[in-house]
């Protein structure tokens, strides 16, 4: 396989590109083992690929995912027996970002989630001059039976387990980083 990058973030950590061969879309992030440095490529689809050199940002949430190996199923290649990471988690506040703005889109499909979806707006305003409230809120939120860790998404009024799948990962991923407020003496939101 070839791979040819047509765009990097050296500050997200990730990259967009074709694979020469077969003319498949690909995002790749950076990962290291204790021998070495090499990419992860993730198949992506074309219409992801030319939205995402438009707008890079709305490649992140995807990015994260692909670091926390919760999309290996779309691996172009299968990693050998000493899989290298991709390092330690830093909490962006870039990414964050995006990841709500994410959230907040996938709420929206099919008039599902209107309040949750403005709440995660809400969040994502007030981030840069309310941090620490909005990580407190982030790891307050409700969870379990009867909760939004429990919201089903539809598309055009059939389930939509893909939009599912990727709203609870990203919630997921959104409560750990609220673990890191929970010790402050600030009050959630």
């Amino acid at each position: 396989m070839k791979f040819n990058d047509t765009y990097v973030s050296r500050e997200h950590r990730f990259a967009l590109g074709t694979e020469l061969t077969s003319q498949q879309c690909y995002l790749s992030i950076p990962v290291s083992n204790a021998l070495v440095d090499y990419e992860e490529h993730y198949r992506i689809d074309k219409a992801r690929y030319a939205a995402w050199l438009q707008a890079p940002a709305m490649a992140l949430p995807i990015v994260v995912r692909c670091r926390r190996r919760e999309l290996d199923t779309a691996l172009m290649m299968q990693p050998g027996p000493q899989r290298g990471s991709a390092g330690p988690c830093h909490w962006d506040l870039t990414e964050i970002s995006a990841v709500m703005a994410r959230i907040a889109i996938l709420l929206q499909r099919d008039g599902g989630y209107p309040s949750w979806a403005s709440t995660f707006l809400g969040y994502r305003s007030r981030l840069h001059s309310e941090l620490h409230q909005v990580r407190l809120s982030a790891f307050a939120m409700p969870r379990g039976m009867g909760t939004l860790s429990d919201a089903v998404l539809y598309e055009n009024g059939d389930l939509s387990v893909e939009a599912t799948d990727e709203l609870h990962a990203l919630l997921g991923w959104l409560w750990e980083w609220g673990i890191e407020g929970r010790t402050g003496s600030a009050k959630p939101l």
